[in-house]
């Protein structure tokens, strides 16, 4: 039965308040599975999540309000398993034999294509993280950026424990940095990859099919040079 209009009830408990947050969220991962940030409107969500706008402003002070806890829980549900997405750093080859090429240049590859694919599998993710600065954090209150920021800061800590672990020769604080520098990578790269319309269908023209970007090739590219360019003269 659809919550809009009268028959909406507000939710009172702690537990029951999360569980509508939840389905608000939940329905704007659905419909950030067909459609673009900017072309998702609140009444949207409030129709998806089968409440009214008004009611879903009970819950979150605005759509990119919306949309910003989305991306910390997206990015979470992320790094609980990218660990598996990415070989450990000495599984060259199983049974301990070294894999034809293998070394530091080999390892850096494999870990680059890993962590690209883990990411390109998420779009709903690489979708808010490309939008983060230029419209996500530009009409919500400081509150709600201080709350962001500290849950992003905190990721960022787990993303560069995570990347410590599997690179060789990479050090505590050159992770860190690699961990912010893929963020910064995804907001630049995704919108290239994923354009609207009216330059999807420009790049049709066989004289600019060097202007397609192909998300995953281009990321793993540049994390492969940022992190071997981040690791110590000792492995490099």
């Amino acid at each position: 039965m659809s919550e809009t209009g009268q028959g909406f009830i507000r939710a009172r408990s702690p537990e029951n308040r999360e569980l509508r947050r939840q389905s608000i969220l939940d329905a704007a991962g659905r419909l950030l599975g067909k459609a673009q940030v900017a072309d998702i409107t609140l009444r949207d969500i409030g129709r998806e999540a089968g409440i009214a706008t008004s009611n879903v402003l009970r819950y979150f002070e605005n759509r990119e309000a919306v949309f910003l806890e989305l991306l910390n829980r997206q990015y979470r549900a992320w790094l609980d398993s990218l660990p598996a997405d990415l070989a450990p750093a000495d599984a060259a080859a199983e049974g301990g034999v070294a894999a034809e090429g293998d070394g530091p240049a080999a390892a850096a590859r494999r870990f680059a294509d890993a962590y690209a694919a883990s990411l390109a599998a998420r779009p709903v993710l690489c979708e808010l993280a490309s939008v983060l600065a230029s419209v996500l954090e530009r009409t919500v209150s400081v509150e709600t950026v201080r709350t962001y920021k500290r849950n992003a800061l905190a990721n960022n800590d787990r993303l560069a424990d995570i990347i410590h672990a599997r690179v060789p020769g990479l050090d505590r604080a050159a992770a860190k940095e690699l961990a912010s520098a893929t963020n910064v990578l995804i907001a630049g790269l995704w919108p290239l990859a994923h354009p609207g319309p009216t330059v999807a269908a420009a790049v049709e023209d066989p004289a600019l099919l060097a202007a397609h970007v192909d998300f995953p090739a281009r990321y793993s590219r540049m994390i492969e040079l940022l992190t071997t360019s981040l690791r110590g003269p000792a492995v490099s």
